[in-house]
C-alpha cells in the first residue's frame, strides 16, 4: 500500500499485565516492570513497556514514568503525525520518557542510574507497526503469514546485560523499526519472557508460546477479566518454572466484533 493513503482504521482488543517475578517475591521487592496502553485517533494504539534495571535503588519509579511519559508524548504528538510515520513522533517519544525519568530523580534527590530502565515504545495502526526500543525485551507481529520479530533484544558488553534508556546515547542509538502490513496480532514484553517467547540463538518467535495467548485475547470481551487472566498466567508455575524476572506482557489484537 502507498504511504500516501490513509491507513484503514482498525479497532484493536488490548491485555496488558505486569506482575512480580519469583525473586523479587522472595526478597520483598516489588515488581520493577511497567506498561501504559493509551488509544489514539484514528483507532491506532501507542503502547510501551519498561523494564526497571534490578541494580537500581528506584528501578520501579523509572520504569512507571518511562512508559507513562512515552505514552503520552505519542498522544501528544498523534496530531501532527503525517501519511502514517511515527518516526519523529518515536523519536519525541523515547526524549520525553528520557526527561521524565530524569525528572522523577531529581524529585527523589538521587542520581538518575537510580531510575534505569529499558524502553519500547510501539504504535500499531491498521496497516503498519512502528517501535523504538532501548535494551532487552522485544516486539512480535503476526499477520496471515506468520510470526515476525519486529525487533530483538540489546545486549550490553557483559553476558545478561543490556542497554538502558538512562545510559549515555541511548536514546541516538535506539533500535528503530516500521513493519508495513496488516497486523493481526501484537506482542510486547520484557526480558523476563525473552526464554519462553523467543527461539535463540536466531531471536525469532517461538510460535507455540504464542499461538494460544492471541487465540486467548481473540476470545476475551472483557478487558478487566482478560487481564486478570493473563497475570496469572503470568505468575502461575509454568511461566516460574522457566524465568524468575518481573513479567510485562501486552497484547494487542484486531477486534473483528
Amino acid at each position: 500500500m502507498s504511504p500516501s493513503v490513509a491507513a484503514p482504521a482498525a479497532a484493536w482488543r488490548v491485555l496488558g499485565a505486569s506482575v512480580r517475578g519469583t525473586s523479587h517475591a522472595r526478597t520483598d521487592l516489588p515488581c520493577q516492570d511497567a506498561h501504559a496502553w493509551r488509544r489514539l485517533p484514528g483507532g491506532a494504539v501507542a503502547i510501551a513497556v519498561a523494564d526497571g534495571a534490578g541494580s537500581a535503588a528506584h528501578a520501579e519509579a523509572g520504569a512507571r514514568a518511562a512508559a507513562r511519559a512515552a505514552v503520552d508524548s505519542l498522544v501528544s504528538s498523534s496530531p501532527a503525525v503525517a501519511e502514517g510515520d511515527w518516526t519523529t513522533a518515536l523519536d519525541h517519544a523515547m526524549g520525553a520518557a528520557l526527561v521524565a525519568v530524569e525528572a522523577e530523580a531529581r524529585a527523589r534527590g538521587v542520581e538518575i542510574r537510580e531510575l534505569s530502565t529499558t524502553l519500547i515504545a510501539c504504535v500499531v495502526t491498521g496497516d503498519a507497526v512502528a517501535v523504538a526500543q532501548v535494551g532487552d525485551g522485544a516486539v512480535i507481529a503476526a499477520d496471515g503469514e506468520g510470526m515476525r520479530a519486529l525487533t530483538a533484544p540489546t545486549s550490553g558488553e557483559f553476558a545478561n546485560e543490556t542497554v538502558f534508556l538512562t545510559s549515555a546515547g541511548a536514546v541516538d542509538a535506539a533500535q528503530r523499526a516500521t513493519w508495513r502490513g496488516s497486523a493481526l496480532h501484537l506482542a510486547i514484553f520484557t526480558d523476563g519472557l525473552q526464554g519462553l517467547a523467543l527461539k535463540h540463538p536466531a531471536r525469532t518467535p517461538h510460535e507455540p508460546f504464542f499461538a494460544p495467548l492471541f487465540a486467548f485475547a481473540a476470545g476475551q470481551h472483557d478487558a478487566r477479566t482478560g487481564e486478570e487472566q493473563l497475570a496469572e498466567f503470568l505468575a502461575g508455575p509454568r511461566v516460574a518454572a522457566r524465568s524468575d524476572d518481573d513479567l510485562t506482557l501486552v497484547l494487542v489484537t484486531r477486534d473483528h466484533g
